[in-house]
């Protein structure tokens, strides 16, 4: 993989975190807004080895309940999981931030990496 490569594989996934953070943003935004459907973001392989890219948006966080309920029953071993009225579990809404953020900082060593070996690479060459 060239340097380049390198440099736009890393700066993709820094766009794909921002979309994966601000869906979270959104999500946290709105805790309190009745009838709130928090939204997922899912991420695969980028075709051709070019990292990772988003996949799909999903909406609904998955855990089935009645209108006006405020807990999910038999979740996690049996206890009982306090939400907010919307919908959103802001413990796997903050988990999904800090492991965004983890893997955005990641990805922005990958991008200022490239980028010092490019300029070593031209200073050589100058």
């Amino acid at each position: 993989m060239s340097v380049s490569s390198s440099m736009q594989v890393g700066a993709s996934a820094l766009g794909v975190h921002s979309w994966g953070m601000a869906i979270g943003t959104h999500n946290v935004a709105n805790v309190n807004t009745d009838a709130f459907e928090p939204q997922r973001a899912h991420y695969a392989d980028a075709p051709q080895d070019r990292g990772v890219r988003l996949n799909a948006v999903s909406q609904g966080d998955g855990l089935a309940r009645s209108p006006g309920q405020d807990t999910v029953s038999g979740v996690f071993g049996g206890d009982s999981l306090s939400i907010s009225p919307s919908g959103t579990d802001l413990a796997r809404e903050m988990t999904s931030m800090i492991s965004t953020q983890r893997s955005f900082e990641a990805n922005a060593v990958v991008v200022r990496t490239a980028d010092d070996m490019l300029g070593t690479v031209l200073d050589i060459r100058a």
